[in-house]
C-alpha cells in the first residue's frame, strides 16, 4: 500500500488585520490541499484559518469511524474559534472539495455570519460508479464490510497535473466506503441547501478533474440563489486545484473576490434551520 507523501499537513492559523477567512480542506486530505490560497490570503492581509477536518490526517481507519455531521461539527468549531480571535467579524469561506460542501452547509446555518464563498471543485454530485459502489457495499453483511472491502485504492494517486505535488500530497491513498456514503449523504444536503443560500460566490473547477465532473460545477452555480456568481475554469488543473500548475490564478482570484465581498455579512433574510 502506498503512503502518503510528506508534504506539510499541520493546520495553519495567520493573524491578520483584513477579513476573516476559513480554508476548508477535502475527503482523505488535510489542510496541505489549501494550504498555498491560506498563505496567499494571510499575505492580502487577510486573518487565515485552515484546520484538520475531524477523522483527517491518520489512517482509513479513523476516518471510517466519522460521520459527514463530524467533519461538519469540527469545520463549525473552527468558524467560532476564528470568529473570536479575529474579534466577531464576519467570516469568508473558502472550501476545496468536500470542504465546498462543508462551506455551503455553513453558509447555509450561519446565514448572517458567512460574508463570500470561495468554491472549488465541489462534489456536489459523485460519479455514478462510486454511488452504485457505496450504495451496494452499504447493503452488505457487516462482516464483509471489513479489510480490502473497507476502501477504494486511488490509482495514479492525487488527481493532479503536477507531479511533484502528486508525489508530496500528505492526503491518504485510500478512500473508506463508509466515508463514500457519509460524502454521498452530505451532498445530498447541500443540494437541498441551494436555493437558501445567498452569499456571494466564487465557483472554481479544473478542466482536467477527473473526480468530479465539469458539470457538477456548472449545476452548482447555477442552483445558488447568490445575486453575485462568478465562476472561474483552469483549463490545465486536475481536482486539487488549489495546489496544481494554476494555483497562482486561482489564489489571485479568491483574493480579489473575497477583498471585494468577504468584508461584511451577507444580510441574508433565511433563518437557522
Amino acid at each position: 500500500m502506498r503512503e502518503p507523501g510528506s508534504g506539510d499537513k499541520s493546520p495553519i492559523f495567520i493573524p491578520g488585520d483584513g477579513p476573516a477567512v476559513l480554508c476548508l480542506h477535502g475527503f482523505t486530505g488535510t489542510p496541505y490541499e489549501v494550504a498555498p490560497l491560506a498563505r496567499g490570503l494571510a499575505n492580502a492581509g487577510f486573518f487565515v484559518s485552515a484546520p484538520m477536518l475531524a477523522g483527517h490526517g491518520e489512517s482509513p481507519t479513523i476516518l471510517a469511524a466519522t460521520r459527514w455531521q463530524d467533519w461538519l461539527g469540527s469545520a463549525e468549531a473552527a468558524l467560532e474559534r476564528l470568529r473570536a480571535a479575529s474579534g466577531e467579524r464576519p467570516v469568508a469561506l473558502a472550501g476545496f472539495s468536500m470542504g465546498g460542501l462543508l462551506a455551503l452547509r455553513l453558509a447555509r446555518l450561519h446565514p448572517k455570519g458567512i460574508s463570500a464563498l470561495g468554491l472549488m471543485s465541489v462534489p456536489l454530485r459523485l460519479r455514478d460508479w462510486q454511488i452504485v459502489v457505496a450504495r451496494a457495499w452499504a447493503c452488505l453483511p457487516t462482516f464483509l464490510r471489513r479489510g480490502r472491502l473497507a476502501t477504494i485504492h486511488k490509482r495514479g494517486g492525487s488527481d493532479v497535473t503536477d507531479k511533484a505535488v502528486r508525489s508530496e500530497n500528505p492526503a491518504l491513498h485510500e478512500m473508506p466506503l463508509a466515508g463514500i456514503v457519509e460524502l454521498i449523504e452530505l451532498a445530498a444536503v447541500v443540494r437541498r441547501d441551494l436555493p437558501f443560500i445567498h452569499q456571494p460566490a466564487l465557483v472554481a473547477h479544473g478542466e482536467r478533474d477527473g473526480t468530479v465532473a465539469r458539470q457538477t460545477s456548472i449545476e452548482l452555480a447555477g442552483g445558488l440563489a447568490s445575486e453575485v456568481v462568478e465562476r472561474l475554469w483552469l483549463p490545465r488543473s486536475g481536482h486539487l486545484v488549489a495546489v496544481d500548475v494554476e494555483q497562482a490564478q486561482l489564489r489571485q482570484a479568491v483574493v480579489r473576490f473575497l477583498t471585494a465581498h468577504g468584508s461584511s455579512g451577507s444580510g441574508s433574510r433565511e433563518s437557522r434551520p
